[in-house]
């Protein structure tokens, strides 16, 4: 499983955070020289020298012209050969997977979206929810094999693909726990996907995938600490502490659907759901929005972004449950910022089309009441962010990636 690594002092990994160095200043600057890649670095002209000579030997890196002479011999300008090489990635949600083929320089070439359809009532008697387990299986699977197919066509063939799924991955063998919304409880989904292919394969929570994700391509790049809010049909968090993903003991760091909000919570048992989810997820807000008259879309689920759009739209009631959800949220933003107190605050998903609004009313809400009201920025990627965040992810199996902690 890729991860942001601790170096230890070995030549061979110092070798490799060098030339992670290198490539992710390419990527961010675009075509530089030698010496500017120096400068960037902060490496040393033979260092430099070597390692892109080892990068374009394995075609990582590519000449790209020359500088404007000055009066003496030009420097060859280097870039990194994103385009040439791609990864997949994938994000199954509550009724729809999505996949996408995306170059290293983070260009999404090929899109595709499959509808999962509604989980079927469960019948007594019968075993539907295998059933359904076999058919959404097969529709990611179909998914997954026309992506890998789909790049060879292109003639760029994928390196690695990345997964992100709304439960809990263990690692390294990719197996999912209890997803509410699919009906799913210890899926080796890791293990199914790599019998398809040789590739590299990454399974991981989408929470995390977002936090990843936003750490090396988004808001949080040059930080060491972040959390990434990810609310949809549940709500989780992604936790990046010391430029690595903290996913804890049992890979459940960040289920913050667990939360307990109240005295109150403690007169009943948590299932599937916690009390913070059982507050604000998709299936709460349905069930509260029939009660108080507020429409439901037509897929019969309504989620944390429909209500703040029915509230941008004037819907008092609307208004009334957005208030509450950020009320909810807000006390999970404070947990989460006095035990961690990272950076960045980044959210995603639902708040991401309201953050003009969210995000200021998450911050008011803490205005005084926790020590430091924490720095809090959208999604960079908005809706993409999860699938970038899984090709970043898929991007560090192949290339290797190593990172000096911070």
């Amino acid at each position: 499983m890729a991860k942001r690594t601790r170096a230890t002092a070995t030549t061979s990994t110092l070798a490799r955070v060098n030339q992670t160095a290198i490539i992710e200043a390419l990527r961010e600057s675009g075509a530089l020289s030698r010496q500017q890649l120096g400068a960037k670095t902060g490496l040393s002209p033979a260092t430099i020298n070597r390692l892109t000579a080892s990068l374009i030997e394995d075609g990582l890196v590519v000449p790209a012209g020359q500088e404007p002479s000055t009066g003496g011999r030009p420097s060859v300008l280097l870039r990194y050969a994103g385009s040439s090489r791609l990864v997949a990635a994938i994000q199954l949600r509550a009724e729809t997977v999505t996949g996408i083929l995306v170059d290293f320089d983070g260009k999404v070439v090929f899109r595709r979206s499959v509808a999962l359809g509604r989980r079927e009532p469960d019948v007594p008697g019968t075993d539907d929810t295998a059933h359904d387990q076999d058919r959404q299986l097969n529709k990611v699977f179909r998914l997954f094999d026309d992506l890998i197919a789909t790049a060879d066509s292109m003639g760029t063939p994928c390196l690695a693909v990345g997964v992100a799924v709304p439960g809990v991955v263990q690692q390294p063998d990719g197996v999912v726990g209890t997803m509410p919304e699919f009906g799913w409880t210890g899926v080796h989904f890791g293990a199914l996907l790599r019998k398809r292919t040789p590739l590299p394969v990454v399974v991981e929570n989408d929470a995390n995938a977002l936090a990843y994700g936003e750490l090396h391509a988004g808001a949080g790049r040059g930080l060491s600490s972040l959390v990434a809010l990810f609310l949809e049909n549940g709500l989780g968090a992604g936790i990046v502490a010391n430029g690595e993903l903290h996913r804890g003991a049992r890979a459940e760091a960040g289920e913050i659907g667990y939360l307990l909000m109240e005295r109150s919570s403690l007169e009943r048992s948590y299932d599937a759901r916690g009390d913070l989810e059982d507050r604000i997820g998709s299936l709460a807000l349905t069930d509260r929005a029939r009660e108080r008259g507020i429409p439901i879309p037509s897929t019969g689920s309504l989620t944390a972004e429909d209500v703040f759009e029915l509230a941008r739209d004037g819907n008092s009631d609307a208004q009334e449950l957005a208030d509450e959800i950020l009320d909810m949220v807000a006390i999970a933003v404070a947990a989460l910022v006095i035990v961690l107190d990272p950076e960045l605050v980044v959210v995603g998903s639902s708040f991401v089309g309201s953050a003009d609004t969210v995000i200021p009313g998450i911050q008011e809400r803490l205005r005084g009441r926790i020590i430091r009201v924490p720095r809090i920025e959208p999604a960079t990627h908005r809706e993409d962010a999860v699938l970038l965040g899984a090709a970043e992810l898929a991007a560090a199996e192949v290339n290797g990636f190593a990172y000096l902690a911070f």
